[in-house]
Order: C-alpha cells, then sequence, then structure tokens
C-alpha cells in the first residue's frame, strides 16, 4: 500500500510538472515603444527669420498616445508613448524647420516669432485619420500692431490604427503645419513689399 501511494504521488508530480505552464497564467507584459518626430530638414531661400517659441500642450494623454474609439471616449495607450509632449514634439519640429538663418544674413532679414499650443493630437480608431490641432499666433518683434492667428486643424489617413501609423500621420501634419506658416509669411512679406514705381514716359 505504501508503496503504490509513493508511485501515485510520483506519477502526480510528473503529471503537474507537465502542465505547470497552464497553472501560471502568461504574462500580459509588453514592452513599451516610444515615439518621436523625425528632424526635418531646414527650409532654403526664405526672405524672413522665424523664431520658435515653446508650444503650450493642452491635449489629453501627455507623453502617452491617445486613441479616440468614438465621439466622447477616448483611449489611452499605456505601452505606446510619445518621447516628449505633442507640443515639445511641434516646438522642436518647427525650430528645425525654421533653423535660424546664418548671423551675416539675421541680421538682414524680417523677424518673426511664432507660438502657439497643440488642442488636439490623437488618432481615431473608426475613420482612420491623425488629428492634429494647433492654434498659433505669428507676431513681429517691436511691432505691438503685427499679430496673425489661427487655428489649424489637420486630419492625416492612415492604413491602420497602429502606433506607427500614428506617428507617420503625426509628421505628416507638422509638415503641413510648416508649410502654412511659410504660406502666411510669404504673403505678408510680398504685401509689404513698395510698389514699383512705373517709368517716366519719354518725350
Amino acid at each position: 500500500m505504501k508503496r503504490f501511494g509513493a508511485l501515485f504521488a510520483a506519477a502526480a508530480t510528473a503529471f503537474l510538472a507537465a502542465c505547470s505552464f497552464n497553472v501560471i497564467p502568461p504574462s500580459d507584459y509588453k514592452d513599451p515603444k516610444v515615439f518621436d518626430l523625425s528632424s526635418p530638414s531646414p527650409i532654403e531661400g526664405l526672405a524672413y527669420t522665424v523664431e520658435v517659441e515653446t508650444f503650450s500642450n493642452e491635449c489629453a494623454g501627455r507623453f502617452k498616445m491617445v486613441f479616440r474609439e468614438d465621439e466622447n471616449r477616448i483611449g489611452i495607450d499605456e505601452y505606446n508613448r510619445w518621447a516628449m509632449t505633442p507640443a515639445a514634439m511641434l516646438t522642436k519640429y518647427l525650430s528645425s524647420r525654421f533653423a535660424a538663418s546664418p548671423e551675416g544674413v539675421r541680421g538682414k532679414k524680417q523677424l518673426f516669432s511664432l507660438d502657439g499650443s497643440v488642442l488636439v493630437c490623437e488618432l481615431n480608431t473608426q475613420t482612420k485619420q491623425v488629428c492634429l490641432m494647433v492654434h498659433y499666433f505669428i507676431t513681429k518683434p517691436g511691432d505691438d500692431v503685427f499679430r496673425i492667428s489661427g487655428t489649424e486643424n489637420y486630419t492625416i489617413p492612415v492604413e491602420d490604427d497602429s502606433a506607427e501609423e500614428f506617428a507617420s500621420g503625426m509628421n505628416l501634419a507638422a509638415a503641413q503645419f510648416a508649410d502654412q506658416v511659410v504660406k502666411l509669411l510669404n504673403a505678408e512679406v510680398g504685401a509689404a513689399k513698395p510698389a514699383a514705381v512705373p517709368a517716366a514716359n519719354k518725350p
């Protein structure tokens, strides 16, 4: 009887060892992924200099990626996050895009200051669109009257609702915002040029 009990105990131990993978549930841990915007090349040939101030962050999530699941519900991703807040990423991106001119040229160009805040930075999982909303204002140091302000809302279609597509869409939205700033200032600088004086008629 004792021998049977010993054999039963040994068999039970071996069975539990073989099934141990079912006894201990698998871990849900995932290595967190961190994303950032790419570093763009400076825009060449601008007739002015843009000084980028620090944008403020007024969107949800801060460092964590935000996914809009329906009209009134958002999800905060615990595993995919930004290297810094969306506002800080946009500030860094724009600073690279509007890199300061060399010292010898800087003083000869008009200087504008760009500031603002990021209101929305999210990926809509239903429409598969990245949304970036930025409120901005452009001023001219030393000129208390000059001011250009507005709110830009960019929706970038993406293939899926992955974190990789989110980061790619944000890059494109940031580039479009930089292009819009250039468009506004090109129009302003062009409008500020004095009208050409017509040549006098020859007698």
